[in-house]
């Protein structure tokens, strides 16, 4: 199965470097979010991917053709002008196509543009700005079983504010970094299965939205599964969200790695 990885939003301003880069080049650690997102699914042996590109597209273009070279070990012969690797690394088995899908394209015509990568069989979406410790083979039995076009993750997304709890009467209990518990509902967690058949849904018009506008169908002809997950799960969309990140990395915290 490929997986396809949208990074198609706006740029932002590196809290770093203070100059606009994809979101998904934001570095947790040494490397870029959306290597963080390509580990997770390598680790489980999903090694090829189709990267939906949108603003700033050039910047991921020359990540993955450039810098992935400075993670070798190299030896410099000046009187050759000669340069060798001295080392293998583990993302050398990664297959990578980078698509151009426009500027401005919501995210059904994102993958609808990427149909002639993936539409001979089922298929990941993910986003490129969200990290979580999903077991992504227990992902992928839960959509076989339940024979449906989409299966989205659906999670609880942890609370920017200390939440109360009421136990009994007038017994209160508090947690400053309690999770969001929606007994009966769950946000997209950004973790999805597709079969090839999903494209039959999808237009390359800009217009057409994934989350909008193509989940509404589906509820209706009952071809969406929803696949619980209680993990760890953190999205990016502010840079305290990254400075999170950052704080769990320096303490060699990193679930979404499967390193606690």
């Amino acid at each position: 199965m490929k997986c396809l990885i949208l990074c198609g939003g706006r740029g932002v301003i590196d809290p770093i470097t203070r100059h606009r880069v994809p979101k998904c080049l934001l570095k947790v650690g040494n490397r870029p979010l959306i290597w963080h997102v390509m580990k997770l699914f390598s680790s489980y042996g999903y090694n090829d991917f189709v990267l939906a590109l949108g603003q700033e597209g050039d910047q991921i273009k020359q990540y993955f053709m450039n810098g992935f070279e400075l993670l070798h070990d190299i030896e410099v012969n000046l009187a050759g002008n000669e340069v060798k690797s001295l080392n293998r690394i583990p993302e050398e088995n990664w297959t990578i196509k980078l698509v151009d899908t426009g500027n401005s394209a919501c995210t059904g015509a994102r993958i609808a543009r990427c149909e002639r990568y993936l539409k001979y069989e089922p298929f990941f979406i993910a986003y490129s700005d969200v990290l979580a410790d999903v077991n992504i083979t227990d992902l992928v039995r839960f959509h076989q079983a339940s024979k449906k076009l989409l299966t989205v993750t659906g999670v609880n997304p942890p609370s920017r504010f200390g939440t109360f709890y009421m136990n009994e009467p007038d017994t209160l209990t508090y947690n400053p970094h309690a999770k969001l518990e929606m007994h009966k509902s769950r946000i997209n967690g950004g973790f999805m299965v597709a079969n090839e058949k999903l494209f039959e849904k999808l237009s390359p018009i800009s217009e057409c939205n994934l989350e909008t506008e193509i989940f509404n169908t589906l509820i209706t002809e009952q071809q969406i599964a929803l696949w619980k997950h209680d993990g760890f799960w953190q999205n990016v969309d502010t840079e305290r969200d990254m400075d999170y990140l950052q704080r769990l990395y320096e303490i060699n915290k990193r679930p979404w790695l499967g390193i606690n």
